[in-house]
């Protein structure tokens, strides 16, 4: 038996990464998942694989560009056409533009603002209808430690510190107006996350690896795709029907200091 059995979950960004990886665990968890990212193909490969290994799963892929109301409204009612309901969102599509205060243009600000924090807010508004006549549901938020605090846990990248601290503040907001529809909103607080990018940085950079290892005490020092999920899992399922308006910090022991 599933964790996610008989849900409906909408994740963002699924293509690759995080969002990926979540959308895996949740339908090896029982849930029915759609998963949607600007660049539709890329989601459709990365599905095609996994369905391949596991052709019990139930995953489909859709076309969604987050930071149209439109689209969003789109996606919601697909979903619950082919699934029967919309039960989960995972709201982890997002970007960055590594630019500092001084450097950030007001384009690139609001660019990373329109899919980072705007994007949640559309996402919620198209979904809580379904969720309303269902009688409960699950919105995670994927933050960052980014959205509370800087330096390194944000690159320096303003834009993208100040999307993050928009969608807590967000995510606040809205487990307090839709509690009484018993719909539960929280966000999830990542810090690193080991890519293979990451990995390329850090083995060519070994003073970089000895600084993450400082800051983030706690062995990994910088999470797998697979660590995040499972609290965006716990936050979607009904392990955590107590839990609205929490912050799941999972840092390796950044926040810690």
């Amino acid at each position: 038996m599933g964790r996610l059995d008989g849900k409906t979950a909408i994740i963002t960004g699924a293509g690759q990464g995080l969002g990926l990886a979540i959308a895996e665990l949740f339908a090896k968890e029982g849930a029915k998942v759609v998963g949607t990212g600007r660049h539709v193909d890329k989601v459709e490969k990365a599905f095609a694989k996994i369905l391949a290994e596991h052709p019990d799963y139930q995953m489909a892929a859709m076309q969604h560009d987050v930071a149209s109301k439109e689209e969003w409204e789109k996606i919601a009612k697909d979903t619950a056409e082919k699934y029967g309901s919309v039960d989960v969102v995972v709201n982890n599509a997002a970007i960055m533009a590594m630019k500092g205060i001084l450097e950030a243009s007001a384009e690139e600000f609001l660019n990373v603002y329109k899919t980072n924090c705007l994007a949640v807010m559309l996402g919620i508004q198209a979904v809580v209808p379904y969720m309303e006549k269902a009688g409960k549901g699950s919105i995670v938020n994927i933050d960052s430690i980014g959205g509370l605090t800087s330096g390194d846990a944000d690159g320096g990248d303003s834009t993208y510190s100040a999307s993050k601290g928009g969608t807590r503040a967000l995510t606040k907001n809205a487990a307090i107006q839709l509690a009484a529809k018993n719909i539960r909103v929280n966000s999830v607080h990542p810090g690193g996350i080991m890519t293979e990018m990451l990995k390329s940085v850090y083995a060519a950079t070994p003073a970089l690896w000895d600084r993450v290892k400082e800051t983030c005490p706690l062995p990994p020092h910088v999470s797998d795709p697979i660590d995040i999920a499972y609290g965006a899992l716990f936050l979607a399922s009904d392990e955590s029907r107590s839990m609205t308006g929490s912050e799941l910090v999972m840092d390796c022991g950044y926040m810690a200091h």
